[in-house]
């Protein structure tokens, strides 16, 4: 599982300046025909050594995609729509898992292990093929675009001509405590996605049947909280709140939120109720998505995919990490301590966070 995290990482800063260069559509292309194209090549390595280079590669091709996706709405979402549309786009996150954990073991039990590899691997390239019929690198270029809504996103592109962050992002305080604080964030949401099933069945005694079902409902939680968060953080900045206050606003809530509710999970005396807590943690990352994904782009709008490159960096080690040392330490001291380092952490990406904030928010980071 950690060997996705290691392609994942030696992509994000590469990705983030080639969309800066050449555009976000088309580097977004690129990363879904490559993770297609590895996951329908997953069944075939049928050794450890084939599958650490398969789980590798396919990190690599995934880690071309958020910040593809972020640069691509760079260029199309205006500021006081950025956090509900990153909610939008983000709640695929939680949509995948949603989705996939039932339909998986289906697939899995109807048609074999193998098949779900193959499905998996069409649909991508399917969504690939769609998505370049339609979509374009500029709104400019899109037929269905209004002259209004034209006219709109390009009066909001012209009005950040100023950033709290240079040309320079690498050498930013702010960018380098964004990373740290999501790397800690996302250690928790890599906890879950990689261990969630099997926590299910070994420390509170599901089956895989009804596991299936309950490791799916906290991402139905996340898929609600990501957009309702977008737009709260969206109404904020309309009612006079700086973006960068407005975001951090739900990270500084939902972040030590997120820490007390997964520490009860360790607490909970049914698996009822560690379900249920599990639930709520996860809906609280999900509210934490919109308002780490507009920080790029409201940092500095011309450099949004190499700092969102910088920033999904710390969640890559993230991902490598966590599902290794969750494993070790499972094993080793028990699920609570596990569960417990994932507190800490969650708590830890508030903390940072605030010890990052700039002393000063530009002005043309109101709306």
């Amino acid at each position: 599982m950690s060997m996705f995290g290691v392609g994942y990482i030696l992509t994000q800063i590469p990705a983030g300046l080639l969309s800066d260069r050449f555009g976000g559509r088309k580097v977004l292309a690129a990363g879904s025909v490559g993770w297609s194209f590895f996951t329908v090549l997953t069944p075939f390595a049928s050794t450890p050594l084939l599958m650490y280079l398969v789980r590798g590669m396919l990190g690599l091709a995934e880690g071309l995609n958020f910040p593809g996706s972020t640069s691509v709405l760079s260029k199309w979402v205006p500021r006081k729509a950025r956090a509900r549309i990153q909610g939008l786009n983000l709640s695929g996150v939680a949509a995948g898992p949603l989705i996939a954990t039932p339909l998986t073991l289906w697939i899995m039990m109807m048609f074999g292990l193998k098949a779900m590899f193959f499905f998996y691997g069409i649909l991508g390239f399917l969504w690939t093929a769609a998505w370049l019929l339609y979509s374009t690198e500029t709104p400019s270029e899109h037929k269905g675009m209004t002259p209004k809504d034209l006219k709109e996103i390009e009066t909001g592109q012209v009005a950040e001509i100023t950033a709290s962050v240079g040309n320079v992002p690498i050498r930013s305080n702010e960018v380098w405590g964004l990373t740290i604080s999501y790397f800690c964030f996302t250690y928790t949401w890599w906890l879950f996605l990689n261990w969630l099933p099997t926590y299910l069945v070994q420390a509170r005694g599901y089956t895989m049947i009804k596991m299936g079902f309950f490791a799916s409902l906290p991402w139905l939680a996340a898929l609600i909280s990501a957009n309702g968060a977008g737009w709260l953080s969206d109404a904020l900045v309309k009612k006079g709140f700086s973006s960068g206050s407005a975001r951090r606003t739900l990270i500084y809530i939902g972040a030590p939120a997120m820490a007390i509710c997964l520490w009860l999970v360790t607490q909970a005396e049914s698996a009822g109720m560690a379900v249920a807590l599990i639930t709520v943690t996860i809906s609280l990352a999900g509210m934490n998505l919109p308002a780490f994904w507009s920080l790029p782009m409201d940092i500095n709008i011309h450099k949004a995919g190499l700092i969102t490159g910088m920033m999904n960096t710390g969640s890559a080690l993230a991902s490598i990490i966590a599902p290794m040392v969750t494993g070790y330490v499972a094993m080793w001291f028990g699920w609570t301590v596990a569960l417990g380092l994932g507190s800490s952490l969650a708590l830890l990406s508030a903390i940072m966070m605030y010890l990052s904030v700039p002393t000063s928010t530009p002005k043309s980071h109101r709306e």
